[in-house]
């Protein structure tokens, strides 16, 4: 009883509309137009979605592109600018980050400059590495780790920490520890550090 109400009043409602003369004309092309609108846009959809996509990537590998471009052009740039080095200048490069390990250098620019300023090594450590004995065209930086203790008053090792920038090795300071000698009164100075060379 109630469904036949409920389809009774559809009927109802619905019965003038399709009576009426435009939807008899039109009604079939109308409802094929809004069935073939519905259909493109499911069918349009995915190839738009795709192409959405292709063009996100395409801008991500233009960025790339700019990036490795600007990267090769400032490489070749900073070719241009060693070729255009004094010889003197390119052997102090090459003495400063040696293609290889070279521990001689590291402790003798270390030597040198505690004997400079009057201070004494107690002990050095270099910290275990690899090394390789196959040579490769495009070598990349590689540190050696090392902790050094040196003896002396305040101002000698306070002269030896600034004069280590001026070593022939290129050599960083980690870090640095300062401690007073019960013995002789002197200050002990222990030192965290790299030196670097090409590998």
């Amino acid at each position: 009883m109630t469904e036949t109400k409920y389809t009774f009043r559809y009927f109802t409602y619905i019965e003038p509309v399709l009576r009426s003369p435009i939807i008899k004309t039109y009604g079939t092309t109308i409802f094929t137009i809004i069935a073939l609108i519905i259909f493109i846009f499911f069918a349009i959809k995915p190839t738009i979605e795709t192409i959405l996509v292709l063009q996100k990537k395409l801008e991500n590998s233009q960025q790339v592109y700019k990036k490795i471009t600007d990267k090769s052009e400032s490489l070749t740039q900073a070719r241009k600018n060693y070729q255009n080095l004094t010889p003197d200048t390119k052997t102090k490069i090459s003495s400063a980050v040696p293609n290889k390990v070279d521990l001689k250098t590291v402790i003798q620019s270390l030597e040198a400059t505690a004997l400079l300023n009057q201070a004494s090594i107690s002990a050095i450590q270099v910290q275990p590495l690899t090394i390789d004995v196959e040579t490769t065209k495009n070598k990349s930086l590689s540190e050696i780790s090392f902790t050094i203790n040196i003896e002396g008053d305040y101002d000698n090792l306070l002269s030896f920490i600034r004069q280590l920038r001026a070593t022939n090795r290129l050599i960083t300071i980690e870090s640095l520890a300062l401690n007073k000698n019960q013995d002789n009164k002197a200050i002990l100075l222990s030192i965290n550090g790299k030196a670097y060379y090409l590998k």
